[in-house]
C-alpha cells in the first residue's frame, strides 16, 4: 500500500495518518461522534470490491473529507456490457485510473465536505458501473464489530454500532432495525428496540449478489473441468469478480472436500458464492455439516451435475442450482428466514403483473394456461382484449378456467398497440409489469427468474433473448448462439420486465402501431438506465406455418433468419429442459408424419 500511496502524491510516513484494520475493532473505536470527524484524504486499501464493500459498515461514523482514495488490488474485469459509469451530483467528482502496480484506484472529491460512507459508495459504483442500492426493503442493519459485516450485504446503510449508538437517550430510537451481535440493551418504555441475532456456527452469512451473480455465465464452455481441490487445500480464496471470471470457461470444477483444509463452514460459504454464481460444480467428500449449512435443496443442485452433461442439460442445471441458491443465500432471502425464525414478518416481496394483450381469441385459453403454471406466487393477469367481445364464449371460459384473478379490459380494434399496452398498465396494481406474448411457450419459472435477475442486476428492464425458436413450417427447433447473461441493449418483447415507477418514468409505452419493444428499450437507454439480458432456457418463440397471414406476428422478419448462424437444431418440438412441463401440455403442436425436418440429425 504504501508504494500506491506515494505514486498517489502522498507521503505515507507522515505522523497525521492513522492506520487502522478492518479486523481489528479496537481501531474503530473512536472518542469522538462521526458528526465530528473531519478528513483532509481518506485513503482505504482493499483486495477487492467485495471487501471494499464490507467497509462500507465501518466507515457509517467516519465523518466527513475532502476527498476519498480507494485502492483495490483486484478490481475484475472491464466487461464490455458493463453499463456506463454512474452520474455524481452536484460537487462530487470522480476519477478512475490504474497505477503501475497493478491496482485500480478511484479518487472522489468535493470542494468542501463529503460523507467518508457517500464517497465509498460512489467509488465502487464508479467500477462496477453502476449504484449499490438497497435490497432488503428498507430494512436496517447494525453489527457490533468489524468481523460480522458479512452479514450487511444487502443493506448498503448498514451501520457499526458504537456505544452511543448501542445506547441512544431515553427519548431517541435506534437507528436499525436489526442488531447482528448479543449486545446487552437498556430496555425503555415505549421504546422498540431492535431484533437482537445472535450468530450461530450453523447458518451461512448472506452472499453479496451485487458483485456475485450468474452474469458471464458460458452455455458452451472452452474448456474442461478445473480441479480446485490443491487451490482449495491451501486455504478457501475470496471469490472475486477476476476468479469467477477465469472459472466460467470450464465446463465444471471438481472439489474434493476430504483434501480441503478448510472447516466445513468455510467450504460451504465458499460453495454457496459458486452456486448464486451458476458455476458447475462436481463435488465428492462433502461431510454432513456442509449439507446441513447448503440445505437440501443447495445441496441437491450441486450434486445434480454429472460430467457428460451435454450443454443445455448443464446449464439447465445450472439455473435449477442458482435460483434455488439465490432463494436460500440471497440477501432477501437469508433475512426473511431470519426474521421468520424470530416470529417478525418477512420483507414483502415484488407483486407481479402480466400484461397480456390479444388480438386472438383462440388464443387465450393457451396463453392463461402458461400463465397458470408460473411459480411466482405474487402474480397478476391483466388481460387487455384488442378488438375482442370480452362477453364471447372463448373468453368466459378461458377466465373461468383460469386458477387466479384476471383484471379483464378491453380496447377498441382501432386502438394503437402502444395504448393497448398503456390501458393494461394503468389496471394493473403490481410493483413490476412484464409483457407476454398469447403465442410462446413459458417455462414455468419464467417470471420468477426474470424477478431475480432484475434484483442481482438493478437493471431497469430485463428479459431475455429470442434463443429457442420452434418453426412450424419446417416442424424443428432451433437454438441461436446463446450470449449467457449479460447487459445488453436488446430483449425479446413477449420477455420484457420493468417497474411501474421505471415505465412512466421513460414516457410509457409509446403510442405506435409497431416497433414498441424497440422504442421502449430505447427510451430506458436514452434515459441513462440498463438493460439485463436472463438466461433463455424459460423462453420458445413460436414461428408459425407461413400459410397464415404475416400480420398475425407483429415482429416478422420471415423464418430464414431463425436458420442463421444456428448453434444447435433438433427435429420437431423440442423444448430446452427449463421447459419440460410442457411435454405434458395439450398445446404442444401435432407432428404431421408427412413433414420431416430438412435438417433432421436421423436423415
Amino acid at each position: 500500500m504504501r508504494e500506491s500511496v506515494e505514486l498517489l502524491g502522498l507521503d505515507f510516513v507522515t505522523p497525521e495518518w492513522r492506520h487502522r484494520s478492518p479486523l481489528k475493532d479496537t481501531d474503530w473505536a473512536h472518542q469522538r461522534d462521526g458528526g465530528q470527524l473531519w478528513w483532509d484524504v481518506y485513503v482505504l486499501h482493499c483486495a477487492s470490491l467485495a471487501d471494499a464493500r464490507l467497509s462500507l459498515p465501518l466507515l457509517k461514523n467516519e465523518g466527513k473529507a475532502h476527498r476519498l482514495l480507494l485502492l483495490v488490488d483486484d478490481a475484475g474485469p472491464w466487461l464490455d456490457d458493463s453499463p456506463l459509469p454512474v452520474a455524481l451530483s452536484g460537487r462530487l467528482s470522480s476519477r478512475v485510473f490504474g497505477l503501475k502496480s497493478g491496482q485500480t484506484a478511484v479518487e472522489i472529491q468535493h470542494e468542501k465536505w463529503v460523507p467518508v460512507h457517500a464517497a465509498l459508495l460512489a467509488a465502487i459504483g464508479s467500477i462496477r458501473g453502476n449504484d449499490i442500492v438497497l435490497s432488503l426493503g428498507g430494512l436496517r442493519v447494525g453489527i457490533t464489530a468489524a468481523s460480522q459485516a458479512v452479514w450487511t450485504v444487502g443493506d448498503p446503510l448498514a451501520t457499526l454500532m458504537t456505544d452511543r449508538l448501542l445506547a441512544p437517550d431515553h427519548d431517541d430510537i435506534y437507528s436499525v432495525d436489526v442488531i447482528i451481535g448479543e449486545p446487552a440493551l437498556e430496555a425503555v418504555p415505549g421504546r422498540a428496540d431492535p431484533l437482537v441475532v445472535a450468530l450461530s456456527p450453523d447458518i451461512l452469512p448472506p452472499v453479496a449478489t451485487e458483485l456475485i451473480t450468474p452474469r458471464g455465465y458460458l452455455p458452451y464452455a472452452s474448456k474442461g473441468a478445473l480441479e480446485l481441490t490443491p487451490m482449495l487445500a491451501q486455504g478457501i480464496p475470496t471469490l472475486t469478480e477476476s476468479r469467477l471470471s477465469q472459472l466460467r470457461d470450464h465446463r465444471h470444477v471438481h472439489i474434493d472436500g476430504s483434501l480441503v483444509s478448510a472447516s466445513s463452514y468455510e467450504l460451504a460459504r465458499f460453495m454457496s458464492e459458486l452456486a448464486i454464481a451458476g458455476v458447475p460444480m462436481l463435488a465428492e467428500s462433502l461431510d454432513a455439516h456442509i449439507e446441513a449449512l447448503l440445505g437440501p435443496r443447495v445441496f441437491g443442485r450441486i450434486l445434480a451435475f454429472q460430467a457428460d452433461d451435454d450443454a443445455s442439460h448443464r446449464e439447465s442445471k445450472s439455473i435449477d442450482m442458482r435460483r434455488a441458491a439465490h432463494e436460500t443465500f440471497g440477501p432477501l432471502g437469508r433475512w426473511n428466514q431470519i426474521l421468520e425464525s424470530n416470529g417478525k414478518v418477512g420483507i414483502r416481496e415484488e407483486s407481479v403483473s402480466v400484461i397480456l394483450a390479444t388480438r386472438r381469441p383462440d388464443k387465450i385459453a393457451f396463453a392463461l394456461a402458461q400463465l397458470a403454471c408460473q411459480s411466482w406466487v405474487n402474480l397478476e393477469v391483466v388481460l387487455v382484449l384488442h378488438g375482442i367481445d370480452r362477453s364471447s364464449a372463448e373468453v368466459l371460459e378461458a377466465v373461468d378456467r383460469y386458477p387466479g384473478q384476471v383484471v379483464v379490459r378491453a380496447a377498441d380494434q382501432e386502438m394503437i398497440f402502444g395504448e393497448v399496452l398503456n390501458l393494461g398498465v394503468k389496471a394493473s396494481s403490481g410493483d413490476i409489469v412484464t409483457k407476454m406474448d398469447d403465442d410462446d411457450w413459458y417455462g414455468e419459472h419464467h417470471i420468477r427468474d426474470l424477478v431475480h435477475a432484475k434484483r442481482y442486476s438493478k437493471a431497469e428492464l430485463v428479459g431475455t433473448q429470442v434463443e429457442f425458436v420452434y418453426l412450424e413450417s419446417l416442424d424443428i427447433t432451433t437454438r441461436r448462439p446463446p450470449s449467457g447473461e449479460r447487459f445488453s441493449d436488446h430483449v425479446a418483447g413477449g420477455t420484457m420486465m420493468i417497474s411501474k415507477e421505471d415505465l412512466r418514468a421513460v414516457g410509457n409505452w409509446r403510442p405506435v402501431h409497431r416497433a414498441v419493444d424497440r422504442c421502449l428499450l430505447q427510451a430506458v437507454q436514452n434515459s441513462g438506465g440498463s438493460i439485463y439480458r436472463g438466461h433463455g432456457q424459460n423462453y420458445l418463440m413460436h414461428r408459425r406455418s407461413g400459410s397464415i397471414t404475416t400480420s398475425d406476428h407483429t415482429w416478422n422478419p420471415g423464418d430464414g433468419i431463425f436458420l442463421q448462424n444456428v448453434a444447435e437444431q433438433w427435429d420437431g418440438f423440442v423444448p430446452p429442459p427449463q421447459m419440460t412441463m410442457h411435454s405434458k401440455r395439450s398445446e404442444i403442436p401435432t407432428r404431421n408424419a408427412e413433414l420431416r425436418s430438412y435438417f433432421s440429425r436421423d436423415i
